[in-house]
């Protein structure tokens, strides 16, 4: 919570419990992101009643700068003591935040709403809910300035003026046709300096990127990324827009799949909620399999253990940490530039003859490296069956980090090919298969050397 919202939450608890309507004059300098802090600090009939008390605009900003958790839950509990509010108070909102808002609450409620809001309004909302959850169609807002290709510059202005209050952005505008079909699209700039009588036809930018209601979140924010865009137009088959993903939204689907990526790599199953909001079952349920899985893999180094440890000396057992964290370190490092490099668009399926290359130089590079280091540690320690030992660290650290490497790099690719999600690779995961194949290799270079 910021500095502000902190001094300001005892004054706005006092007057929630006296006289609401000092709340006005407490609360209209706040950013709708500080009210958003300041509703989520208050106990939830507090926050109710804030509601209640703020003006209808007001309230919309703060619901539409709530996270999705704590918004649902304060307006189903608006909804229920007062319907007719809670509906007014989603007409001001923008159609994607209240679609969003719509999918968190309950059937029966929402069908109260929907009959209580206006027909146009029901219908956008009806029609934004039935796109799937991570579609493009489900990010998008049907607030978008479109303008006839035939209107004059100026014809234009006065449009935009005469609808700026009810849109998401007035900064790009699309040109139509009298069928909808996208045209074109022109900056608030171009219109601004262009002659009065220039028409948009001539004024706008006919090659414009655009993605179909069905394409994956993901690919959106990654087009709006590359080129640089404000806002993103949704079309349907017909290339007729349907609505605009802007930025801000954009924004949230990469720190969205960023946070599920993370979690994949860290061996959890993402989580549908933040961290401290998620019920303990969940928390063990995406927690649990992965274990069981790592457990099991690690399993099998105790096999590989046991198989050599009958003619294994008692000295090699001392450098299986050493062998083992330096596999799987290599691995880790390789997994994580490569699933992230897979994620951003940076890398391509079909260059990973290139990739498996330049991570068989790096890895024998950098196992050479600290092949160096190991042998030095080797001969400052060891001075029996010295010659035999330190070739066995060295060439075991060259071959186990280079097989680190490799799989690293490799294990993404594949699953990337296959279809799968890369990130579900984990660090963890990788780090035991090389680990297995690290030990075999140990223990099979110190039979070369020191039979």
């Amino acid at each position: 919570m910021e500095t502000t919202t902190r001094l300001i939450l005892p004054e706005v608890i006092e007057a929630l419990g006296t006289d609401p309507q000092e709340l006005a004059e407490l609360t209209e300098e706040l950013h709708p992101a500080d009210l958003a802090d300041l509703a989520s600090a208050l106990e939830p009939e507090l926050a109710k009643k804030l509601l209640v008390v703020l003006p209808v605009e007001v309230g919309a900003r703060l619901l539409e700068n709530l996270d999705e958790e704590r918004r649902g839950e304060l307006f189903a509990a608006l909804a229920t003591a007062d319907l007719q509010r809670a509906a007014a108070i989603t007409d001001e909102m923008a159609a994607d935040d209240r679609a969003d808002l719509y999918a968190t609450i309950g059937e029966e409620l929402r069908a109260e709403l929907l009959k209580a809001m206006d027909e146009e309004e029901s219908r956008d909302v009806r029609q934004l809910l039935s796109y799937p959850e991570g579609s493009a169609g489900s990010l998008m807002t049907t607030d978008y300035v479109a303008l006839p290709a035939n209107v004059t510059a100026q014809r234009a202005i006065e449009l935009i003026r005469e609808t700026a209050a009810d849109k998401e952005t007035i900064y790009q505008a699309y040109a139509v046709d009298q069928n909808g079909t996208l045209l074109g699209v022109v900056s608030l700039r171009d219109l601004v300096v262009s002659p009065a009588d220039r028409t948009i036809s001539e004024i706008m930018e006919p090659n414009i990127v655009s993605v179909q209601a069905e394409d994956d979140q993901e690919e959106v924010a990654r087009i709006i990324a590359k080129y640089d865009l404000l806002a993103l137009p949704v079309v349907d088959r017909h290339h007729r827009i349907a609505g605009i993903i802007t930025i801000d939204d954009a924004i949230d689907v990469v720190e969205e799949e960023a946070t599920e990526d993370v979690q994949k790599m860290g061996a959890v199953e993402p989580l549908e909620q933040a961290y401290i909001s998620t019920p303990f079952r969940e928390l063990v349920r995406a927690r649990a399999p992965w274990l069981v899985v790592l457990f099991v893999a690690v399993m099998a180094t105790r096999n590989v253990l046991e198989h050599y440890s009958a003619h294994a000396a008692v000295m090699l057992m001392w450098f299986v940490p050493l062998i083992g964290a330096s596999g799987g370190n290599s691995g880790s490092q390789s997994a994580t530039l490569v699933i992230r490099a897979l994620a951003v668009g940076r890398l391509e399926p079909n260059q990973a003859g290139r990739v498996l290359l330049r991570e068989l130089a790096v890895g024998l590079t950098l196992g050479g490296i600290l092949a160096l280091f190991g042998m030095a540690s080797t001969m400052v320690w060891e001075s029996s069956r010295m010659a035999g030992m330190v070739l066995t660290i060295g060439c075991a650290l060259i071959c186990v980090v280079t097989v680190g490497a490799l799989l690293g790099s490799g294990i993404p690719l594949l699953l990337h090919r296959l279809g799968i999600d890369p990130a579900v690779a984990s660090t963890p995961f990788i780090t035991s298969l090389v680990d297995i194949a690290g030990l075999i290799l140990y223990f099979e270079i110190a039979g070369l050397f020191l039979a």
